[in-house]
């Protein structure tokens, strides 16, 4: 037997109102054989139990979703076996996940059980200003990243003031009717399943993605470029709506600087996908067969003129904010060290490496 594959992306991100998640949008709870999750603090092993059983299930022949990070994109926040419906997830701040059905489908593996108390106690003076710390400079990121998007807001009202209204839904219409063609096999019967998540994260390393690895195997690829308020986010929302009012499942990923828009979009019953393909998130492998697609020909820019002084400030100025919350996280993530030297310092990881075996016991027999 062959190892499986990885498919990874990010199931939580920062964003301008604060950390958004969508686990509950991942995985049916209802429909799940087993939701495993992880609580305890900073630097407990909890990353480390999720790779090492990962790379076992993967030479086992399975196929998992590795969910990343947005607080150190190295780190892992859970893997899901997808095809049987088993999760292990972490379960503590500011991805808070609790069981819906204790014991029938979900259960709490509680690292707290392999710490030395005594020694966090007489470390909780340096834990509390650590955790505050912490605490302060996410508000900081989140600050920075809403006057980003308010400038990027006003950016995408000047480029949609120009649009040519005709143009953008035409082009959207065409889109639409050659994904959803006459002879593609409707599924009316069929409540759709959509599951939603990011293909980018803004982390301490910067705009991470991974939009190649997640439309690697799509066959048909639309790729979308062009500048906000062009209508591509319109074009992903009618592609939604049509694949969900047909009855098709779709792999929905959502922008970290605005949740509410979709920026990328997977069929997997009609082997379509949707890539948005800006800045700061670049597909670098272009096929031959791939739809591309820029946006910007709807615009009338004999609108734009004059502008050009605001347009050339706004990305400036977003960019710059942007840059600032990046760094600002990684000022996060050194703090964040520290606490994690605090609780690895604590932890009985000789104990934790049987709970590990036994973890993978439980998912290879609801596997069986």
């Amino acid at each position: 037997m062959g190892e499986g594959c990885i498919t990874r992306y990010f199931p939580g991100n920062n964003t301008p109102d604060g950390y958004c998640s969508f686990f509950d949008y991942i995985l049916s709870w209802k429909q799940s054989r087993r939701i495993i999750i992880l609580k305890g603090g900073p630097g407990v092993g909890k990353s480390t139990m999720i790779r090492k059983i990962s790379n076992e299930l993967v030479q086992k022949g399975l196929d998992i979703e590795l969910l990343h990070c947005t607080a150190d994109s190295d780190s892992l926040d859970g893997l899901i076996v997808k095809d049987y419906n088993i999760a292990l997830v972490d379960g503590t701040s500011p991805h808070i996940i609790d069981p819906k059905f204790p014991g029938c489908i979900d259960e709490i593996i509680n690292f707290g059980e392999y710490w030395n108390e005594a020694n966090l106690f007489e470390n909780k003076d340096i834990i509390f200003d650590l955790q505050e710390k912490v605490s302060n400079l996410y508000k900081r990121v989140y600050k920075y990243l809403k006057t980003s998007k308010m400038i990027l807001d006003d950016l995408e009202n000047i480029y949609s003031n120009a649009v040519i209204n005709k143009l953008r839904e035409a082009k959207i219409e065409e889109i639409v009717n050659q994904v959803f063609k006459k002879d593609v096999k409707v599924n009316n019967n069929k409540i759709s399943f959509q599951r939603h998540m990011f293909a980018s994260g803004i982390t301490p390393e910067g705009s991470i993605h991974f939009l190649d690895e997640l439309f690697g195997n799509v066959h048909q690829r639309f790729i979308l470029s062009g500048n906000p308020g062009t209508g591509k986010s319109d074009l992903l929302k009618k592609i939604l709506d049509h694949a969900t009012s047909e009855g098709f499942d779709a792999d929905v990923f959502h922008c970290p600087i605005d949740p509410k828009k979709i920026e990328h979009i997977i069929i997997k019953e009609l082997d379509v996908g949707f890539v948005t393909s800006v800045k700061p998130h670049i597909l670098s492998s272009i096929r031959q067969n791939d739809e591309i697609i820029n946006m910007d020909f709807v615009l009338d820019y004999s609108k734009l003129k004059g502008l050009e002084e605001y347009i050339e400030y706004d990305k400036s100025v977003s960019r710059e904010l942007f840059e600032k919350a990046i760094e600002t996280l990684g000022n996060i993530k050194k703090v964040r060290n520290e606490l994690e030297k605090i609780y690895a310092s604590n932890m009985d990881f000789e104990a934790i490496k049987t709970v590990d075996e036994q973890i993978l016991s439980k998912i290879l027999r609801y596997i069986k």
